[in-house]
């Protein structure tokens, strides 16, 4: 899975926890309201988490274009 997140659109939120009853509670109620809406794989977590921090250290200057791009590929070969 690829994420390249370099320019935010639109605002999001993540929640976590809670009861699978809730949890479905808060979906038809984001479907309801017009939102997009669906729950995630701990696997697509953790690849949204990779992706925000590397996008962070790209803007921070820890990192340089070209080590971002290096390291997405490295990931992509997985």
């Amino acid at each position: 899975m690829s994420y390249n997140i370099k320019y935010i659109l639109m605002e999001a939120i993540i929640l976590q926890g809670g009861t699978k009853s809730n949890i479905r509670l808060i979906l038809e109620l984001a479907k309801k309201l017009d939102f997009k809406a669906r729950k995630l794989s701990l696997e697509e977590l953790e690849d949204l988490g990779i992706a925000l921090s590397i996008s962070e250290g790209v803007q921070s200057g820890y990192l340089d274009e070209k080590e971002n791009t290096d390291f997405i590929d490295s990931l992509n070969e997985e």
